[in-house]
């Protein structure tokens, strides 16, 4: 079932909800960027307005206070490693549109404008991007200036102070100097409304889209256009700030372009119930089950259905340390039993998010997974994926310039044995991937800010037409009109 063909109905029925929810005005919505959001946080988004028009406060150490989780890293940067084992577009691979970039783009703090009820931020990224090997090849390495352009908008309108509408768009589009067959123009759309019922009990629904191109590399050996759609729905109940109950459900249609890539059309059904219990001010139990049923339409061969249960703790964004930590383990069965596959994989699974604040301008992120995956690019074959990415990040507020260095580590451990290209041996794949960056950024005007990056990327497979190395350099500015 292609996009076209077999979701149009869960787009209209999004869209249609959005329309009842303004018209009838009444409803109480939470903000649709977080979980939660009470009557006081949606006072002060429309506050922010007029703050932006006070006078700077004097250049002095600030007394503590909360930070929230600080913007993704710019595009020159690996992705941060997206686990499959989250449900719903803020935490998820639908994040919201399938990629970290436009999470960070949509999350930076633009400026923005009054149109009535209607807060409008119009953004625009511009950077120029220099790597050494575009292919991320063993040996013939090209290099290639790139430029990326980022335009969006994003639109959210709050209603009875406590209902939240947002629509956005980015535009995510890459041009190659030398090689412009390489050239791709990526699109990304997000419609999404909360609501925050009386009693404790909030919903959240929205759909995303996403018309983008896998970039060619030594694996897939040449583009591949497709077209991503993620429905998805939440449902949660809150009693007396002491626990919390939280459904799930979201669908994950991948739909590409060309015929010979239909086999790797795929839908995902992700369903989940989440339980936080608060037994310490700022600590709270986390007790989490997940269900996943993904369907290859033309190629049923690949059908499986997944087991997940969690169990770990959540800590308050207050405290000085905030985040998640959950481990479980997964249960994976295939429709159909092949010979040459391990037909029943299951490992234990992890995932942690985490921030601590040492201070008010120096903070320490870490997230890290584990959790079995499937390659599209390599015949589908299932992986053990084990990763973490650490970030220091600084605000030199004296010299208004942030800086951040970065550390990533991935491993990926193929389950089951293929013939390798160059020696014809059976044998299985195991991937090392390795980066390692930093950058700065400073404003140079209230509309205007300038970045600097760099990043190494090596990648160590024991196929050695999969290794590769590459340096990538960036220059950016970023617009806020």
């Amino acid at each position: 079932m292609s996009i076209r063909e077999g979701i149009t109905p869960e787009v209209l029925l999004c869209f249609a909800l959005l329309l009842i929810i303004y018209l009838a005005g009444k409803p109480r919505l939470a903000d649709a960027q977080a979980p939660e959001l009470t009557a006081e946080q949606v006072e002060i988004l429309q506050e922010e307005a007029q703050e932006q028009e006070k006078p700077s406060p004097p250049e002095e150490e600030p007394e503590e206070v909360p930070i929230e989780i600080p913007e993704l890293w710019p595009i020159v940067i690996s992705p941060v490693p997206a686990t499959t084992l989250e449900v719903g577009p803020i935490t998820g691979i639908m994040a919201p549109y399938g990629y970290p970039a436009a999470l960070d783009t949509l999350t930076r703090g633009w400026r923005f404008h009054r149109l009535g009820p209607v807060r409008l931020t119009p953004f625009f990224e511009y950077n120029t991007i220099y790597r050494s090997n575009i292919y991320q090849t063993y040996a013939a390495k090209k290099a290639d200036w790139i430029h990326n352009l980022n335009p969006g908008l994003k639109l959210e309108l709050p209603l009875a102070h406590r209902h939240l509408i947002s629509l956005g768009y980015l535009g995510d589009y890459f041009i190659f100097s030398h090689n412009d067959q390489d050239s791709h123009y990526d699109h990304n759309l997000n419609a999404d409304a909360a609501i925050n019922l009386r009693g404790g009990l909030s919903l959240r629904f929205g759909s995303t889209y996403r018309s983008a191109t896998e970039e060619r590399t030594t694996t897939t050996g040449r583009q591949r256009r497709y077209e991503r759609l993620g429905p998805n729905f939440e449902i949660a109940y809150n009693r007396a700030d002491l626990w919390r109950l939280q459904g799930n459900y979201q669908l994950d249609v991948l739909d590409f372009e060309d015929n010979i890539d239909q086999r790797d059309n795929r839908q995902d059904h992700t369903g989940g119930i989440t339980l936080d219990y608060k037994f310490w001010p700022k600590t709270a139990l986390l007790a989490q089950y997940i269900i996943q049923r993904r369907e290859y339409p033309d190629a049923p061969r690949g059908n499986s259905l997944s087991h997940t249960p969690f169990l770990g703790l959540s800590w308050d964004p207050t405290a000085k340390l905030s985040g998640t930590i959950k481990f479980g383990y997964t249960m994976k069965e295939y429709d159909t039993g092949l010979p040459e596959r391990d037909n029943h994989p299951s490992s234990w699974a992890m995932s942690i998010q985490t921030l601590y604040r040492y201070s008010r301008y120096t903070w320490l992120t870490l997230i890290s997974q584990r959790s079995t995956r499937e390659d599209l690019d390599f015949g589908n074959n299932a992986y053990d994926n084990t990763a973490f990415y650490v970030t220091w990040h600084h605000d030199w507020h004296y010299f208004k310039t942030e800086s951040y260095l970065a550390f990533y580590y991935n491993n990926n451990s193929y389950l089951n044995a293929t013939l390798e290209p160059v020696t014809g041996l059976a044998k299985q794949r195991e991937d090392n991937i390795i980066s390692l960056g930093g950058g700065l950024s400073r404003p140079f005007t209230p509309y205007m800010k300038f970045r600097l990056d760099y990043h190494y990327l090596t990648r160590d497979s024991n196929f050695n037409t999969y290794s590769y190395n590459e340096h990538r350099f960036l220059a950016g500015m970023e617009a806020s009109f």
